[in-house]
């Protein structure tokens, strides 16, 4: 079962088949950005499937969050900023800001992608 003292297995997992293939490396970064933080991180999405990605994302059936190394977590505001710099520091490359509707469905998008000539990194983007 993979998992981490603050991300449990269930809400790590696709939201359409219940698979979950995180990598094991990623949530060690994304705990100890929750360590450092010392408040609830609340993930929306995590690991997909390429079906379900390709439904639901721009980014097709092969989008990071069908390798495991990205997750969505509900945050806005001042809270959006300061976790937005935690992720940077503990190597997060990919970040994206959804802020605008209600605040229920406002979120923070991080993965830790490679840079590569065709996905340069760092990258920051608003959705």
């Amino acid at each position: 079962m993979i998992e981490t003292r603050n991300f449990k297995h269930r809400e790590l997992s696709c939201n359409c088949c219940g698979g979950n293939q995180m990598n094991v490396a990623f949530l060690e970064k994304l705990q100890l950005i929750r360590d450092e933080y010392q408040q609830p991180m609340v993930i929306s999405s995590a690991y997909r499937c390429p079906r379900y990605n390709d439904e639901i994302s721009s980014t097709g059936p092969t989008g990071p969050h069908t390798t495991g190394r990205a997750v969505d977590i509900l945050i806005y505001g001042q809270e959006a900023y300061d976790l937005m710099k935690l992720c940077l520091k503990y190597g997060m490359t990919g970040l994206g800001f959804k802020m605008a509707g209600p605040r229920s469905t406002r979120f923070l998008h991080c993965d830790d992608l490679t840079n590569t000539a065709k996905s340069p990194r760092p990258w920051i983007w608003s959705y």
